[in-house]
Protein backbone atom coordinates (compact mmCIF):
# COMPACT_ATOMS: atom_id res chain seq x y z
CA UNK A 1 0.00 0.00 0.00
CA UNK A 2 1.28 3.69 -0.78
CA UNK A 3 -0.27 6.97 0.07
CA UNK A 4 1.29 10.55 -0.63
CA UNK A 5 0.98 13.37 2.05
CA UNK A 6 -1.24 16.49 0.26
CA UNK A 7 0.35 19.37 -0.83
CA UNK A 8 -2.39 21.41 1.49
CA UNK A 9 -1.36 19.12 4.58
CA UNK A 10 0.26 20.47 7.42
CA UNK A 11 3.06 18.20 9.00
CA UNK A 12 1.93 14.89 10.51
CA UNK A 13 2.96 12.12 12.38
CA UNK A 14 4.16 9.21 10.50
CA UNK A 15 1.55 6.68 13.17
CA UNK A 16 -0.95 9.86 12.52
CA UNK A 17 -0.66 9.46 9.30
CA UNK A 18 -1.10 5.51 9.38
CA UNK A 19 -4.19 5.60 11.92
CA UNK A 20 -5.78 7.98 9.83
CA UNK A 21 -6.02 5.46 7.11
CA UNK A 22 -7.48 3.05 9.06
CA UNK A 23 -3.79 1.37 10.58
CA UNK A 24 -4.76 0.37 14.59
CA UNK A 25 -1.69 0.60 17.18
CA UNK A 26 -1.14 -2.63 16.89
CA UNK A 27 -0.85 -2.89 13.45
CA UNK A 28 1.34 -0.02 13.08
CA UNK A 29 3.47 -1.80 15.96
CA UNK A 30 4.14 -4.78 13.99
CA UNK A 31 4.66 -2.91 10.74
CA UNK A 32 7.41 -1.06 12.65
CA UNK A 33 9.10 -3.97 14.70
CA UNK A 34 8.87 -6.23 11.43
CA UNK A 35 10.33 -3.36 9.28
CA UNK A 36 8.05 -3.06 6.70
CA UNK A 37 6.95 0.48 6.34
CA UNK A 38 9.22 3.14 4.23
CA UNK A 39 9.23 6.77 3.84
CA UNK A 40 10.63 8.06 0.27
CA UNK A 41 12.17 4.58 -0.10
CA UNK A 42 13.72 4.37 3.34
CA UNK A 43 12.21 2.16 5.97
CA UNK A 44 11.07 3.52 8.88
CA UNK A 45 11.11 2.58 12.80
CA UNK A 46 10.14 5.30 14.53
CA UNK A 47 7.20 7.99 14.37
CA UNK A 48 8.79 10.47 11.66
CA UNK A 49 7.70 13.53 11.21
CA UNK A 50 6.15 13.89 7.96
CA UNK A 51 5.54 17.06 5.36
CA UNK A 52 3.23 17.29 1.98
CA UNK A 53 4.54 15.44 -0.44
CA UNK A 54 6.52 12.45 1.69
CA UNK A 55 5.52 9.00 0.18
CA UNK A 56 4.44 6.46 2.98
CA UNK A 57 4.54 2.74 1.49
CA UNK A 58 3.84 -0.25 4.01
CA UNK A 59 3.94 -3.95 2.83
CA UNK A 60 1.05 -6.25 4.84
CA UNK A 61 1.88 -8.64 7.60
CA UNK A 62 2.21 -12.07 6.68
CA UNK A 63 -0.48 -14.39 7.90
CA UNK A 64 -1.64 -17.96 7.86
CA UNK A 65 -4.66 -19.82 9.41
CA UNK A 66 -4.99 -22.53 11.68
CA UNK A 67 -7.95 -23.03 10.24
CA UNK A 68 -8.75 -27.27 8.62
CA UNK A 69 -8.92 -26.28 5.07
CA UNK A 70 -12.28 -28.32 3.70
CA UNK A 71 -12.54 -29.16 -0.15
CA UNK A 72 -16.00 -28.55 -1.09
CA UNK A 73 -18.28 -25.98 -3.38
CA UNK A 74 -18.10 -22.05 -2.60
CA UNK A 75 -20.14 -19.77 -4.72
CA UNK A 76 -18.29 -16.92 -5.18
CA UNK A 77 -20.11 -13.33 -5.84
CA UNK A 78 -17.16 -10.99 -5.86
CA UNK A 79 -13.69 -10.99 -4.97
CA UNK A 80 -10.59 -8.76 -5.70
CA UNK A 81 -7.00 -8.19 -3.42
CA UNK A 82 -8.83 -6.73 -0.39
CA UNK A 83 -12.11 -8.82 -0.12
CA UNK A 84 -13.93 -11.98 -0.95
CA UNK A 85 -18.24 -12.14 -0.67
CA UNK A 86 -19.30 -16.04 -1.06
CA UNK A 87 -23.17 -17.38 -0.90
CA UNK A 88 -23.86 -19.37 2.39
CA UNK A 89 -26.20 -22.21 1.73
CA UNK A 90 -28.87 -23.01 4.92
CA UNK A 91 -27.66 -25.53 6.73
CA UNK A 92 -23.86 -24.61 6.85
CA UNK A 93 -21.99 -22.85 9.93
CA UNK A 94 -20.58 -19.48 8.93
CA UNK A 95 -17.84 -20.09 11.04
CA UNK A 96 -15.73 -22.87 12.77
CA UNK A 97 -12.52 -21.86 14.69
CA UNK A 98 -11.19 -25.33 15.59
CA UNK A 99 -9.89 -28.27 14.75
CA UNK A 100 -12.79 -30.77 14.37
CA UNK A 101 -13.66 -31.63 11.31
CA UNK A 102 -17.28 -29.56 11.29
CA UNK A 103 -18.25 -28.33 7.88
CA UNK A 104 -18.11 -24.39 7.76
CA UNK A 105 -18.27 -21.72 5.14
CA UNK A 106 -14.47 -20.13 7.01
CA UNK A 107 -12.95 -23.77 6.11
CA UNK A 108 -14.00 -23.53 2.53
CA UNK A 109 -12.97 -20.15 2.22
CA UNK A 110 -9.55 -21.90 3.68
CA UNK A 111 -9.65 -24.22 1.02
CA UNK A 112 -10.06 -21.57 -1.75
CA UNK A 113 -7.21 -19.56 -0.52
CA UNK A 114 -5.09 -22.48 -0.11
CA UNK A 115 -5.68 -23.37 -3.50
CA UNK A 116 -5.34 -19.99 -5.21
CA UNK A 117 -2.55 -18.82 -3.55
CA UNK A 118 -3.84 -16.09 -1.36
CA UNK A 119 -1.52 -16.01 1.73
CA UNK A 120 -3.99 -14.47 4.56
CA UNK A 121 -5.99 -16.21 7.70
CA UNK A 122 -9.85 -15.95 7.21
CA UNK A 123 -11.67 -13.12 8.52
CA UNK A 124 -15.22 -13.18 8.38
CA UNK A 125 -16.35 -9.16 8.10
CA UNK A 126 -20.03 -10.50 8.45
CA UNK A 127 -21.50 -13.86 9.74
CA UNK A 128 -24.70 -15.31 9.41
CA UNK A 129 -27.09 -18.13 11.40
CA UNK A 130 -26.39 -21.55 10.65
CA UNK A 131 -30.12 -21.57 8.94
CA UNK A 132 -29.82 -18.22 6.88
CA UNK A 133 -28.36 -18.06 3.90
CA UNK A 134 -26.52 -15.82 1.89
CA UNK A 135 -23.97 -13.09 1.26
CA UNK A 136 -21.10 -12.97 3.99
CA UNK A 137 -17.77 -11.03 3.21
CA UNK A 138 -14.37 -11.73 4.44
CA UNK A 139 -11.62 -9.68 4.61
CA UNK A 140 -8.08 -10.95 3.11
CA UNK A 141 -6.05 -9.70 6.02
CA UNK A 142 -6.45 -8.05 9.74
CA UNK A 143 -5.90 -4.26 8.02
CA UNK A 144 -8.70 -4.60 5.72
CA UNK A 145 -10.91 -6.21 8.52
CA UNK A 146 -10.22 -3.04 10.68
CA UNK A 147 -10.24 -0.78 7.99
CA UNK A 148 -14.29 -2.08 7.57
CA UNK A 149 -15.44 -1.92 10.83
CA UNK A 150 -14.86 2.30 10.10
CA UNK A 151 -17.02 1.99 7.46
CA UNK A 152 -20.51 1.59 6.63
CA UNK A 153 -22.06 -1.28 5.60
CA UNK A 154 -25.58 -1.16 4.26
CA UNK A 155 -26.86 -4.92 4.95
CA UNK A 156 -30.30 -5.99 3.45
CA UNK A 157 -32.34 -9.53 3.57
CA UNK A 158 -35.21 -10.99 2.09
CA UNK A 159 -37.49 -12.83 4.65
CA UNK A 160 -40.36 -15.11 4.28
CA UNK A 161 -42.76 -14.24 7.06
CA UNK A 162 -46.17 -15.76 9.28
CA UNK A 163 -48.65 -13.62 8.52
CA UNK A 164 -49.89 -10.50 6.78
CA UNK A 165 -48.38 -6.94 8.01
CA UNK A 166 -50.78 -3.65 8.77
CA UNK A 167 -48.02 -1.43 7.82
CA UNK A 168 -46.80 -2.31 4.42
CA UNK A 169 -43.16 -0.58 5.94
CA UNK A 170 -41.74 0.68 9.10
CA UNK A 171 -39.19 0.77 11.34
CA UNK A 172 -38.94 -2.00 14.28
CA UNK A 173 -36.65 -0.85 17.06
CA UNK A 174 -37.02 -2.49 20.24
CA UNK A 175 -33.92 -3.33 22.35
CA UNK A 176 -32.42 -6.73 22.13
CA UNK A 177 -31.03 -8.41 24.83
CA UNK A 178 -30.15 -12.24 25.88
CA UNK A 179 -32.56 -13.97 27.15
CA UNK A 180 -32.28 -15.69 30.57
CA UNK A 181 -31.27 -18.78 31.38
CA UNK A 182 -29.85 -19.37 27.01
CA UNK A 183 -26.28 -18.80 25.51
CA UNK A 184 -28.32 -18.77 21.83
CA UNK A 185 -31.79 -17.34 22.49
CA UNK A 186 -32.44 -13.07 22.56
CA UNK A 187 -35.46 -11.13 23.48
CA UNK A 188 -36.88 -8.02 23.28
CA UNK A 189 -35.65 -6.27 26.58
CA UNK A 190 -36.70 -2.35 27.06
CA UNK A 191 -34.92 -1.98 30.18
CA UNK A 192 -31.56 -3.70 29.50
CA UNK A 193 -31.38 -4.61 26.34
CA UNK A 194 -29.00 -2.71 23.16
CA UNK A 195 -30.10 -0.84 20.29
CA UNK A 196 -31.31 -2.51 17.85
CA UNK A 197 -33.01 -0.89 14.31
CA UNK A 198 -34.64 -2.68 11.36
CA UNK A 199 -36.50 -1.38 8.63
CA UNK A 200 -38.51 -3.44 6.81
CA UNK A 201 -40.90 -3.27 3.71
CA UNK A 202 -43.45 -6.02 2.49
CA UNK A 203 -43.61 -6.57 -1.50
CA UNK A 204 -45.38 -9.23 -1.76
CA UNK A 205 -48.04 -10.96 0.30
CA UNK A 206 -50.30 -14.66 0.31
CA UNK A 207 -52.92 -15.52 2.09
CA UNK A 208 -51.17 -16.48 5.27
CA UNK A 209 -47.44 -15.40 4.56
CA UNK A 210 -45.50 -12.22 3.60
CA UNK A 211 -42.35 -11.63 1.31
CA UNK A 212 -40.51 -8.77 3.35
CA UNK A 213 -37.48 -6.82 2.46
CA UNK A 214 -35.14 -6.07 5.78
CA UNK A 215 -32.71 -3.37 6.32
CA UNK A 216 -30.45 -3.31 9.27
CA UNK A 217 -29.44 -0.23 11.16
CA UNK A 218 -27.90 -2.29 13.53
CA UNK A 219 -26.47 -5.92 13.84
CA UNK A 220 -27.36 -7.39 17.20
CA UNK A 221 -27.53 -11.42 17.25
CA UNK A 222 -30.72 -12.91 16.03
CA UNK A 223 -31.98 -9.13 14.91
CA UNK A 224 -34.71 -9.78 12.14
CA UNK A 225 -36.09 -13.15 14.03
CA UNK A 226 -36.52 -11.39 17.61
CA UNK A 227 -37.88 -8.17 15.70
CA UNK A 228 -40.58 -10.23 12.98
CA UNK A 229 -41.53 -12.40 16.26
CA UNK A 230 -42.34 -9.67 18.60
CA UNK A 231 -44.09 -7.83 15.55
CA UNK A 232 -45.97 -11.08 15.67
CA UNK A 233 -44.88 -12.17 12.18
CA UNK A 234 -42.02 -14.52 12.99
CA UNK A 235 -40.14 -15.98 10.05
CA UNK A 236 -41.66 -19.00 8.43
CA UNK A 237 -39.38 -22.13 9.43
CA UNK A 238 -38.23 -20.14 12.70
CA UNK A 239 -38.96 -22.93 15.11
CA UNK A 240 -36.89 -20.79 17.96
CA UNK A 241 -38.79 -17.85 17.89
CA UNK A 242 -41.56 -18.94 16.00
CA UNK A 243 -44.18 -22.19 16.13
CA UNK A 244 -41.83 -24.60 18.64
CA UNK A 245 -41.21 -27.79 16.44
CA UNK A 246 -37.87 -29.96 15.48
CA UNK A 247 -35.25 -27.95 14.07
CA UNK A 248 -35.72 -26.66 10.51
CA UNK A 249 -34.64 -24.00 7.78
CA UNK A 250 -35.95 -20.47 8.68
CA UNK A 251 -36.56 -18.33 5.25
CA UNK A 252 -34.32 -15.45 5.69
CA UNK A 253 -31.51 -14.82 2.94
CA UNK A 254 -28.83 -12.28 2.99
CA UNK A 255 -29.74 -10.36 -0.16
CA UNK A 256 -27.52 -7.42 -0.52
CA UNK A 257 -24.27 -5.55 0.76
CA UNK A 258 -23.89 -1.70 -0.23
CA UNK A 259 -20.39 -0.40 0.89
CA UNK A 260 -17.50 2.14 0.32
CA UNK A 261 -14.77 -0.22 -0.51
CA UNK A 262 -12.10 0.40 1.55
CA UNK A 263 -9.06 0.02 -1.27
CA UNK A 264 -10.78 2.01 -3.42
CA UNK A 265 -13.15 4.35 -1.77
CA UNK A 266 -15.94 3.36 -4.48
CA UNK A 267 -19.35 2.29 -3.81
CA UNK A 268 -19.79 -1.37 -4.18
CA UNK A 269 -22.93 -3.49 -4.50
CA UNK A 270 -23.12 -7.33 -4.03
CA UNK A 271 -26.16 -9.17 -4.29
CA UNK A 272 -26.37 -13.06 -3.41
CA UNK A 273 -29.25 -14.79 -5.43
CA UNK A 274 -31.62 -16.77 -3.83
CA UNK A 275 -31.63 -20.55 -3.31
CA UNK A 276 -34.00 -22.90 -4.71
CA UNK A 277 -35.73 -23.73 -1.28
CA UNK A 278 -36.72 -20.51 -0.98
CA UNK A 279 -38.14 -19.33 -4.48
CA UNK A 280 -39.86 -22.82 -4.02
CA UNK A 281 -40.95 -21.44 -1.01
CA UNK A 282 -42.43 -17.96 -1.93
CA UNK A 283 -43.85 -19.47 -5.14
CA UNK A 284 -45.77 -21.78 -2.86
CA UNK A 285 -47.21 -19.02 0.06
CA UNK A 286 -47.17 -15.91 -2.29
CA UNK A 287 -50.05 -15.28 -4.79
CA UNK A 288 -48.66 -13.46 -8.20
CA UNK A 289 -49.65 -10.03 -8.26
CA UNK A 290 -50.09 -9.86 -4.26
CA UNK A 291 -49.98 -6.66 -1.93
CA UNK A 292 -46.03 -4.47 -2.57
Amino acid sequence: MEIIIPDSAPPIRLKTALKQYGLSDRYWKKLKTAGLVSVNGEVQRRDLLLRAGDRIAWDFLPEVTSLLPEEAPLEILYEDEALLAVNKPAGLLTHNPGRERISALSRRVAWHYMRTGVKAAVHPVSRLDKETSGLVLFAKNAFWHHRLSSLSLQKSYLGLTEGLWTETSGLLGWPIGRRPGSLIERQVDLENGQPARTKYRVLAAGSSASLVLFTLETGRTHQIRVHCAAAGHALVGDNLYGTPGPPSRHFLHAWQLHLTHPLTGRELVIKAPLPEDMRAAISRLIRPGGRR
